[in-house]
């Protein structure tokens, strides 16, 4: 038996890339998809199980509710006027990557600020505090124009010296006035009751009503589920056939 020739190794280590590349990359992106479908079935599961209700027969305690109600005018918001003003802005700001071998959209800020508004739904008002929010059921936003951009990096602190590049922009705003679905827990606060964030439970405060929301939780799990299957199988080929492959050479190294 001789020993091992660089050419030898080489043709090893190749397929051992070609695995590792080709198999565990996208193995590692199926993951992921799989447990963020597994997360979006989580969420709706309990939204669709949550105690649909009004604001009068509210109580802290009594676990998740869901309400619909406007936003009520506000005499601080973030911007803007009380009976239109700003309660919620979150901006998105994207870089297209062309130097890269995977070229394409990649994240460069995503900012969000929010107050406590009231919401009111003709039957009472409750306070909403929209801090940590679902951010991915407030729909799919808006293109916002030059003015809009500007304005809202000044409002949410983003430096607009790293705005530079081919850049993507989408922005979420709810404002006073506007009717949102709430999902979230009741619990008892200095000005009363109060719905929040509750720490293992979904909350979500969205401009999408009714079944609006559920189908977007649908979606956006069967899209995850989808993509798992697509990287997660031909990615297992791959990783097999690569490994198939190291072990081929390695044994017909060894029996030379």
């Amino acid at each position: 038996m001789s020993a091992f020739s660089f050419e030898d190794l080489i043709a090893v280590f190749a397929w051992l890339g070609g695995a590792c590349f080709c198999g565990i990359l996208p193995l590692g992106f199926a993951a992921l998809l799989f447990f963020s479908a597994r997360k979006r079935g989580q969420t709706g599961s309990a939204v669709a199980a949550a105690k649909q209700t009004t604001i009068a027969a509210l109580k802290p305690g009594t676990g998740l509710v869901r309400l619909q109600g406007q936003v009520a005018p506000h005499t601080g918001p973030i911007d803007g006027a009380s009976d239109s003003g700003l309660v919620y802005l979150r901006l998105k700001v994207e870089v297209y990557d062309s130097d890269s071998d995977s070229s394409g959209w990649k994240g460069l800020t995503d900012k969000a600020r929010g107050i406590p508004f009231q919401l009111t739904d003709g039957t009472g008002d409750v306070w909403v505090n929209p801090e940590g929010l679902d951010k991915y059921l407030l729909d799919t936003g808006l293109t916002p124009t030059q003015e809009q951009v500007e304005a809202a990096c000044i409002l949410l602190g983003i430096d607009q010296n790293i705005l530079r590049g081919q850049l993507r922009f989408t922005l979420w705003e709810l404002r006073a006035g506007q009717t949102v679905s709430v999902v979230g827990n009741p619990t008892q606060g200095a000005q009363g009751l109060v719905i929040a964030r509750a720490q293992g439970q979904p909350f979500v405060v969205s401009p999408l009503l009714g079944q609006a929301l559920d189908g977007r939780i649908s979606t956006q799990k069967k899209t995850s589920q989808v993509w798992t299957y697509v990287l997660g199988i031909p990615g297992l080929l791959f990783l097999l056939c690569g490994l198939g492959g190291a072990v081929v050479s390695l044994v017909r190294v060894l029996t030379q």
